[in-house]
C-alpha cells in the first residue's frame, strides 16, 4: 500500500469513528505515522482526502450494481433462488466490506451539522437505492405485464411504492447489523423471509 493509500485508509477509519469534523490532519498523520507536512505531498487538505474517499466509494458501489439484471428478459429468466442469492450477496457486501461499511458510518455520524455530508448520506442510502429499486421493479412489472395503472405513484402496485416497501426493512436490518444488535446469519434469514414474502404479495 502506498503512502497516499495509507493516508486515505487511516483517514476513513478515523472519520468513521469520530466523524469528519472530529478528525484533524494531525490525527491522520499520527495514525499513518508520518509528519503533517507529508500529507500535503499527496492531498491539498482534509477535504481533498474526503473527496477521494467519496469517489472511491462511488466506484465500488457502481461495480456492485453492475451485476444486476439489465432488461425485462433478464428478470423473466431469474429463478427465486437466483434473486435470493443476489439479495444476500448485496447485503453482505454492504455490511461487511470494510471500505463500504466505514463510508456508511462516516456519512451517518457526520451528517448532523454538515449539509454536504448529509446530502451525500441521503443520496447514497435513500434516494439512489429507492431509484435503483424502482427501476428494478419497473422492469419486473414489464416482464409480468402488470397493468392496472402500475406506473402511478399512488397505486399500491407501482414500482416506486414497491421500492419503498422492499428497501425500508433491508435498510433497517443493515442499521441493526452496524449497531451489533443482529448477527449476519440472522440478518440473512430475515432478508430471505422479506424477499419471499414480497414475492408472494406481488406474485412475482
Amino acid at each position: 500500500m502506498t503512502t497516499k493509500e495509507r493516508i486515505e485508509a487511516e483517514a476513513l477509519k478515523l472519520f468513521s469513528i469520530h466523524g469528519y469534523s472530529g478528525v484533524s490532519i494531525r490525527d491522520i498523520a499520527g495514525a499513518v505515522g508520518i509528519k503533517e507536512s507529508s500529507i500535503y505531498k499527496h492531498y491539498s487538505g482534509k477535504e481533498d482526502i474526503f473527496k477521494t474517499i467519496v469517489s472511491h466509494y462511488r466506484e465500488k458501489t457502481e461495480e456492485i450494481f453492475q451485476i444486476s439484471p439489465k432488461t425485462p428478459t433478464d428478470y423473466a429468466q431469474m429463478s427465486k433462488e437466483m434473486l435470493l442469492a443476489m439479495m444476500k450477496m448485496t447485503f453482505q457486501t454492504f455490511a461487511v466490506d470494510e471500505f463500504i461499511s466505514r463510508c456508511r458510518k462516516l456519512f451517518m455520524i457526520s451528517s448532523p451539522g454538515n449539509e454536504q455530508i448529509g446530502n451525500l448520506y441521503v443520496q447514497n442510502f435513500i434516494t439512489e437505492p429507492i431509484l435503483f429499486n424502482s427501476l428494478v421493479f419497473e422492469k419486473l412489472l414489464a416482464t409480468l405485464q402488470v397493468k392496472n395503472d402500475s406506473n402511478k405513484e399512488d397505486n399500491p402496485g407501482s414500482a416506486k411504492v414497491m421500492a419503498y416497501q422492499f428497501y425500508a426493512p433491508v435498510f433497517l436490518i443493515l442499521q441493526e447489523y452496524d449497531n451489533g444488535t443482529i448477527k449476519m446469519q440472522e440478518a440473512l434469514l430475515l432478508i430471505e423471509k422479506i424477499t419471499l414474502k414480497f414475492m408472494e404479495v406481488y406474485e412475482v
